[in-house]
């Protein structure tokens, strides 16, 4: 398999599904700030432009949600989805919350901040926007506060979605992740598969952004 992605985006959900399943795959990292994502290369690849995009033999999927979920199922022994139905149907309940109640409002903020062409960004939008990330984070906080993972007894897509609203929450600097939602970040980042994701994205961040200059000494 490969995936293509950049640090500090929403690749970093798929490379930890396939670090937690265990999975063989390759990665390459795509500049979007730098226009990477319009070279005809990468259109081949997803004539949207858009990362992540996952690869696995003739499959080529784009939308990090899709990803996971594909993941999950390839790899059934990294018990990613649940086995019962009652179990799933609270870790769907849990990764829809996120990427319905939560994600939009920090993608609004994203946007408006540095990602949407400057002449289409409209700051006025924030401040509804962090009050809308605030009120989606308390029930989050309120159910961490009972409970190691937010799905449940174990670990599942859920929490890879989740820790990572809430990790862009406070890198943005938005208020609302309280105590709860603190203890839990950290605990998902001590997980081996999450450090063994990250240092992938790092390293290859760090390889990309080298090559330039290497280039520019010869």
């Amino acid at each position: 398999m490969k995936l293509y992605g950049s640090k500090n985006s929403r690749s970093i959900r798929v490379a930890w599904a396939l670090e937690e399943a265990g999975a063989s795959y390759e990665y390459q990292r795509i500049w979007m700030m730098k226009g990477e994502g319009h070279l005809p290369a990468f259109k081949a690849v997803n004539p949207a432009g858009k990362i992540p995009v996952l690869v696995d033999g003739g499959l080529t999927l784009s939308e990090s949600m899709a990803q996971v979920f594909y993941v999950a199922d390839k790899f059934p022994q990294s018990k990613l989805l649940p086995e019962s139905l009652a179990e799933r149907g609270e870790m769907y309940r849990w990764v829809f919350y996120a990427v319905t109640e939560l994600e939009p409002h920090l993608w609004a903020i994203a946007q408006h901040r540095f990602a949407l062409p400057e002449d289409r960004r409209v700051p006025q939008l924030e401040p509804t926007a962090m009050w809308q990330v605030a009120r989606a984070i308390r029930p989050i906080e309120k159910t961490l506060a009972a409970r190691q993972f937010i799905a449940g007894d174990a670990f599942t897509l859920a929490d890879i979605v989740t820790t990572h609203c809430l990790t862009w929450a406070l890198s943005a600097k938005l208020e609302g992740v309280g105590d709860a939602c603190l203890a839990y970040i950290g605990r998902m980042r001590d997980r081996a598969a999450y450090k063994a994701a990250s240092a992938r994205e790092t390293l290859e961040a760090e390889k990309h952004e080298a090559a330039p200059n290497a280039a520019q000494k010869g």
